[in-house]
């Protein structure tokens, strides 16, 4: 929520589409007001568009809420579910979490769903029983033709500079690849070997220009989800083009 529509403007005029490698998926997040104006701002080039959130109905009276349903007719291809911060501020769990998932995929929205352990969890060393239990309780009754879908996004909650408790550092590359090898085991467990070889796992904490190549260096880790440091066009173009 940190965009106005003159930010919004401002970050696009400078944005620079022509310089980013085409083999690289760009995908952008706005808040729902400015989903068609995003939309307008990339025009033919290419990238998508995710939003922020969705409810767990498709449609209802639950004023100030926005359905997949909508989402999908406004344009967006993709959806963040279970950000820390939905989780946190807003109470979410892994089975509001999971109702969205479904919904998402019955209405053709790729879920980008994140999950991650936080500085207490960090602490006692609980990171892996942790990210099992998250991980088992989003993808419940999720069905392996529909992980052809799904992203997975790695948020350690204490490397989230806005969070209780945060360090405001990302995790080292090496450690963030022990957490994405885990996740890979489990979807093995959970599926099979072609969803977790397939299933695209990103990182997102705290990444900046200067951390994201070590991050994509590692063996595991398919792509980053990017907060602070996406707000200039200037960052996130930086970003992008570091990302190996």
């Amino acid at each position: 929520m940190n965009f106005d529509f003159m930010n919004l403007k401002v970050f696009f005029n400078h944005f620079k589409f022509d310089d980013i490698n085409p083999n690289k998926k760009i995908i952008f997040a706005p808040s729902f007001v400015f989903i068609q104006a995003t939309l307008d701002f990339i025009g033919a080039n290419d990238a998508c568009v995710a939003g922020q959130n969705i409810f767990w109905e498709p449609k209802g009276a639950y004023t100030g809420e926005v359905s997949a349903v909508q989402l999908a007719d406004a344009g967006c291809k993709y959806v963040i579910l279970g950000h820390s911060e939905r989780r946190e501020i807003f109470g979410e769990t892994d089975e509001m979490i999971n109702a969205k998932v479904k919904l998402a995929l019955k209405y053709k929205l790729k879920p980008i769903i994140c999950l991650g352990e936080n500085f207490d969890e960090k602490e006692a060393g609980t990171t892996k029983k942790v990210i099992e239990q998250k991980l088992t309780a989003c993808l419940q009754d999720i069905s392996t033709g529909d992980m052809r879908y799904v992203l997975i996004a790695y948020e350690p909650v204490w490397a989230i500079s806005t969070n209780v408790h945060n360090t405001g550092q990302a995790d080292t590359p090496e450690s963030a690849q022990v957490v994405h090898k885990f996740i890979r085991k489990n979807l093995e467990v959970m599926y099979d070997g072609m969803v977790a070889e397939k299933t695209p796992v990103i990182y997102g904490g705290s990444v900046d220009p200067e951390n994201v190549a070590g991050f994509s260096a590692m063996e595991d880790i398919d792509g980053v989800l990017v907060g602070g440091a996406s707000k200039e066009a200037a960052s996130f173009q930086k970003v992008i083009n570091n990302y190996q």
